[in-house]
Order: C-alpha cells, then sequence, then structure tokens
C-alpha cells in the first residue's frame, strides 16, 4: 500500500539493530534523546538572541510533539484504509468519509478539492478585513510591534513569522502553518483545505458561509504526498508542507512580506554539515557539555595531555607527584 510517510530507509538497518539491542520502544526512544543530549544542542535554550546555538523556549518541544502527530495521523488514515478494504474487498473504497469520519480533531494528507466537500466560490477575503478565526490573537498581538526576535520566541513562528490571519514556522525540511479558528469550528466539514504543489487554499465554514483564511502560491514547491493538515476542534487548524528544495524560505507566500533569514536560527540536520563544519560544531558542543558538568573543555584537555608529558621528567619539581590540573587556568586562546 502506498504510504504519505516520509522515509528514510537507508537508517533503518542501523535503527532496527538499536531496537533490538534494547528490546523495548521506551529504550530505544531514550537512546535516540540521549544522543541528542549528548551531540546536538537539541536541549539547549537560546537565552539570548546573539546565542548561535540551542532553540528558544519550547521550540524543541514543539517540533517532538509536531512529529509525533504527524506519523500518528498517518498510521490512523493507514489503519482505515486497511479495515474498509479487508471488510468490503469487492467494493470501491470511499476516500472522502475515511478521510473525514472523525468529527473532534481531523486530519488529512495529500489533500485535494476532492477530498472534502467543494465550497461555493467566494471572493477572496480582503487584506483589511481580518478573518473571524484571528480576530481573538490579533487583540492581544500589535503585529506591527513584533520583529523577527519576536517570532524566533514563539514556537508557532520560530524561524517564520505571525501574520494577521495565521502563523508559521520551519526548519530545514518542513514548513508548519498554524491558524487559528473560533470555538464554532468543530467539524472537518466546516473548514476546507487544499494543498497543490505550489498553491494554498485555507477556507473555514461560518454562518453556511465559507471565509477565506489563506489563496496564494507558496514560496516554493512542495511534496503533496508528505504533506498534511489537522484540525484541533475548536482551537486551531495545522498544516505541514514537506519542502522539495532544502533550503530556508523567506516567506510561505508570495503577497506575504517577506523575512530577513539573516536574523533566523538556520540549524541544518547533521548529516547535511561539511566535514570541517561539522568538527567545529561537536567541538563547541563538547565544550559547553564540559563546561556545565565542571569539567575540563578541549583547550584544557590538550595542554592537560602536552604537560603531564613533562610532570615526572627527570628535573621537574612536580615528579611522584599525582597531576593535578587545577593548578593550571588555561585560556581558551592557549591551543590552536
Amino acid at each position: 500500500m502506498a504510504s504519505g510517510f516520509k522515509t528514510n530507509e537507508a537508517y533503518d538497518s542501523a535503527l532496527l539493530g538499536i531496537l533490538q539491542h534494547e528490546a523495548a520502544v521506551q529504550p530505544f526512544i531514550d537512546v535516540i534523546f540521549s544522543f541528542l543530549s549528548r551531540k546536538t544542542d537539541f536541549y539547549r535554550i537560546m537565552k539570548t538572541k546573539n546565542q548561535s546555538y540551542g532553540f528558544p523556549p519550547g521550540v524543541a518541544e514543539q517540533m517532538v510533539l509536531n512529529s509525533f502527530k504527524k506519523y500518528q495521523k498517518l498510521v490512523e488514515q493507514e489503519e482505515k484504509l486497511l479495515e474498509m478494504t479487508s471488510q468490503k474487498d469487492d467494493l470501491p473504497v470511499d476516500f472522502n468519509r475515511i478521510a473525514h469520519e472523525e468529527t473532534v480533531e481531523e486530519s488529512t494528507s495529500n489533500v485535494s478539492s476532492a477530498s472534502v466537500p467543494k465550497p461555493e466560490p467566494v471572493p477572496n477575503q480582503s487584506k483589511n478585513e481580518p478573518s473571524t478565526s484571528s480576530q481573538t490573537e490579533n487583540s492581544s498581538n500589535n503585529l506591527s510591534t513584533l520583529d523577527q526576535t519576536a517570532f524566533q520566541a514563539n514556537p508557532d513562528s520560530h524561524n517564520g513569522a505571525i501574520r494577521e490571519n495565521y502563523s508559521w514556522s520551519q526548519n530545514y525540511d518542513d514548513v508548519d502553518v498554524k491558524i487559528t479558528v473560533p470555538s464554532t469550528i468543530s467539524k472537518a466539514r466546516q473548514v476546507f483545505v487544499d494543498i497543490k504543489k505550489q498553491h494554498l487554499i485555507v477556507k473555514i465554514k461560518e454562518n453556511d458561509d465559507f471565509t477565506t483564511i489563506i489563496d496564494d502560491d507558496l514560496h516554493k514547491e512542495i511534496k503533496i504526498s508528505e504533506s498534511m493538515w489537522s484540525l484541533e476542534s475548536k482551537k486551531s487548524i495545522s498544516i505541514t508542507l514537506t519542502k522539495v528544495q532544502k533550503f530556508w524560505w523567506t516567506n510561505l507566500v508570495t503577497n506575504e512580506e517577506a523575512i530577513d533569514i539573516q536574523k533566523i536560527s538556520a540549524e541544518r540536520p547533521m548529516e547535511d554539515v561539511k566535514g570541517e563544519e561539522k568538527a567545529v560544531i561537536n567541538k563547541l558542543q563538547f565544550d559547553e557539555r564540559q563546561k556545565r558538568l565542571g569539567l575540563p573543555q578541549s583547550h584544557e584537555i590538550k595542554v592537560h595531555e602536552m604537560l603531564k608529558k613533562g610532570w615526572n621528567s627527570e628535573g621537574s619539581p612536580f615528579k611522584g607527584q599525582d597531576f593535578d590540573p587545577k593548578m593550571f587556568n588555561i585560556s581558551p586562546g592557549a591551543v590552536q
């Protein structure tokens, strides 16, 4: 069966080996997060806007939650498809019913205009008339006062922006869009989402009429089969768009002010980082961890190794004594 999963089969053998060795899911998950804590800045919190590593508060947790929900929904959809095909092998599968039979929280992958009830055409909403879905948010946020620093501190707009009707964030692979909806929006049939290769339409239905939230060309092309949306009843619509090309977007849609990508946290997966650059990042992460634990950093370890060679040499005043690294105050610039 075709799947909406983003697969990285090159890693399956290694991951299966770890899972078989640990013999349970929880220890396997611990291995993954242990690696992130020891070898990356995933758990580092950005305390100042000039800090070059880590994430603003809440961003790392949101990344994990987004991935969990994404693959949870894909599994739920495949289970429904399997159930339908096993029970009614002689009947065509009603994809529309399967994708939209939930009434509390809905999601779909590879959404097209055939996947949801087609609304009557409505004129695009005026930029001077904010949608109902964002009125509550706009009343507490004056968008004109927000800059990229404020966007970076918000998990919903990290590396993206907060706009009148929605907010968007991004990492190297995906773009996430969040749209706050009124408490009257509780079912999928009240939402129309059409995800195309380079166009996005989002509408919500209130009082028998559809209101347009987004109807515009995307900044760049996306992979439709790996993109999806979900509705959290009475709260928000979440959309995940998987990039075709791995680079940073300056805006979600064409008719939107561009962000300054020089001011975002341009983290990249370690496998995409070149050798010399990766070595520098690993050194910085190692030194940060050592400093936090009160242990020698890389430049201190290097000097200590050189001092140990002469510690017990003939004529040394320290001959016969245990090496004591606390006797030396070594600056980072002492070793190149």
